[in-house]
């Protein structure tokens, strides 16, 4: 009988760790050990700086006084925005975790990145995270990380389709068949790659250095509407919050107009809600006409409920767009229509006129919000009758549907970062080539501790400088030619060079006199000048009220300029 030899034994990989550069590990704490360093810096050409102080492990220990410490009222960590002119650089290094540390070899790894992942409750407790993804280069927006298989899975999809292959082609043809219909299987998460510090700097540092940058901005937007289950929740038919968010009549409740049986038009608004010494003007059915005084003073002196009738079209119309073109508005304005509308009696009538809350409303909103010239006059109804149960219920599904659809309208669809105070962590990866039969791996980092991204407006950074013009030197203001033009066409500078008492009225002129257009030029800075002296007259005004003064103003003598 031949011995045969026993097979060499495969060789077993070292397990590999991947976190921050051990001395800024041990020179700031960490949520969790294995996280990855966020550097914060407001230099322009930071990452040159930054992989340059990797070299030794004096620059690197020193690199601790530049870690992200900034954090809001609850304590909790917070990120700034480009746009305020500081920025984010995470760092990690991968080594063997083996005695002597050894580093890992760059030319084993296939790719490395961040992922940015959005902190959510969980329904069970705790939290939940989500990724932002695509599936087949549409964007998704958020979705659970659970849908990817684990936390831990690759975010490329065909890096996780090949970890999952068993290397039998019949069993892995059958499996390619099977995950074919699992939606899951596509899901891309957005990744921000990270590169491996330059070859000279790793081997002074003797490690393998990862640098990438922190993504805290975004104008992408996902291709699906806007989650409305989870936002009106406790805002839908049948909730206090959305019932005395109605006006009176939208709730089902009997509701009496104001100045029933008057005929209205267009002058009513200006009486109504930019009341002046004398009754106003207008153009009503194509005519000019003026408000009689004794109205007038009548409609000042009742403006109270007059402007809560306004309210009413401003809800229907704009809130509610019950007059677009929209199925949720269309199916509004037919529920609003099946409310009948009596009118005054007048002498002679057996019975009282009626109209459909609908149309009524509608030529309401055209007479009174649009203002139209061509728009007639309309006589205001008595009364808005009470709805049955079954009435009211109809009335406030067809508003509340109407209200979604108008949000999802005016909201647009999702974007990457446009959830104030949400909370992000971050955690980086590195995906080791295949060798041999064993086939590539995905190695994780810790996730970073939890942080809020700073609102585009609060302030951080150093301030940006702007010299202005001596607007009281007439030399100086001659040498500032105009470097920019407007192009207006004629009505607009008809409007423009037409009587200003009229046009803050809302009313156009246009006698036809002008029929070329113009280009007008200014000095920018010029411009800069006018508009910071408009501001300043603004501030003061507002700070009477507000008190913001001491907190957005801010000057000092500055003696010697130079």
């Amino acid at each position: 009988m031949v011995a045969v030899a026993n097979p060499r034994p495969a060789a077993r990989h070292h397990e590999i760790r991947l976190a921050a550069p051990r001395e800024l590990r041990a020179a700031a704490p960490f949520a969790e050990a294995g996280a990855p360093a966020i550097l914060q810096r407001d230099d322009d050409d930071f990452i040159a700086a930054v992989t340059d102080s990797l070299r030794t492990a004096t620059s690197r220990t020193a690199l601790a006084a530049d870690l992200a410490a900034t954090r809001n009222e609850r304590g909790v960590l917070k990120l700034f925005q480009p746009v305020q002119r500081r920025y984010h650089v995470a760092l990690t290094e991968a080594w063997c975790h083996a005695p002597g540390a050894p580093r890992l070899d760059p030319a084993r790894v296939d790719a490395a990145g961040l992922v940015l992942r959005r902190v959510r409750p969980s329904p069970q407790g705790g939290e939940a995270l989500e990724g932002w993804i695509r599936a087949r280069g549409v964007v998704q927006g958020w979705v659970p990380i659970a849908r990817l298989g684990a936390e831990t899975a690759d975010p490329d999809p065909g890096a996780r389709m090949l970890a999952r292959r068993s290397g039998r082609p019949a069993i892995d043809e059958a499996l390619a068949s099977l995950w074919a219909s699992d939606d899951n299987v596509i899901l891309d998460e957005q990744v921000t790659p990270m590169f491996v510090a330059p070859p000279d700097i790793c081997a002074e540092a003797g490690r393998t250095l990862f640098y990438g940058l922190v993504q805290t901005s975004s104008s992408e937007l996902a291709q699906t509407e806007p989650d409305t289950a989870a936002l009106f929740e406790d805002f839908r038919p049948g909730t206090t919050r959305f019932t005395e968010h109605l006006m009176q009549p939208l709730r089902g409740l009997a509701y009496n107009f104001p100045q029933a049986g008057k005929w209205f038009d267009s002058t009513w608004y200006q009486a109504i809600e930019q009341p002046g010494a004398t009754p106003p003007q207008g153009v009503v059915g194509g005519v000019r006409v003026t408000m009689a005084a004794d109205l007038f003073a009548t409609l000042v002196a009742e403006a109270a409920p007059l402007r809560k009738f306004l309210q009413l079209l401003r809800q229907v119309a704009l809130e509610f767009d019950a007059f677009g073109s929209g199925p949720a508005g269309r199916r509004l304005f037919e529920a609003l229509e099946a409310i009948s509308l009596s009118y005054v009696l007048q002498p002679g009538e057996g019975a009282p006129r009626r109209v459909g809350a609908g149309s009524f409303l509608r030529n309401a909103k055209r007479v009174l919000l649009d203002r139209d010239p061509q728009a007639s006059a309309l006589e205001m109804p008595a009364t808005w009758p009470a709805l049955d149960d079954a009435g009211r219920e109809r009335l406030a599904n067809a508003l509340f549907e109407a209200m979604k659809a108008r949000f999802v309208t005016v909201k647009g669809r999702p974007g990457r970062f446009d959830e104030p105070g949400a909370r992000y962590r971050l955690r980086a990866f590195v995906r080791l080539k295949a060798e041999g039969t064993c086939p590539a791996r995905t190695i994780w980092s810790d996730y970073s501790e939890p942080f809020v991204i700073a609102p585009w407006y609060e302030g951080a950074g150093p301030p940006v400088q702007i010299d202005l013009p001596d607007a009281t030197d007439r030399n100086l203001l001659a040498s500032l030619k105009p470097n920019v033009s407007f192009v207006l066409p004629p009505r607009l500078q008809s409007l423009l060079g037409g009587d200003p008492k009229k046009m803050m009225d809302g009313e156009l002129s246009d006698d036809g006199s002008l029929s070329l257009g113009w280009i007008c030029s200014f000095s920018i800075p010029i411009i800069t000048l006018c508009a910071f002296i408009v501001l300043n007259i603004f501030l003061s005004l507002f700070d009477l009220f507000f008190r913001w003064m001491l907190f957005i103003k801010i000057c000092i003598p500055y003696p010697n300029k130079g």
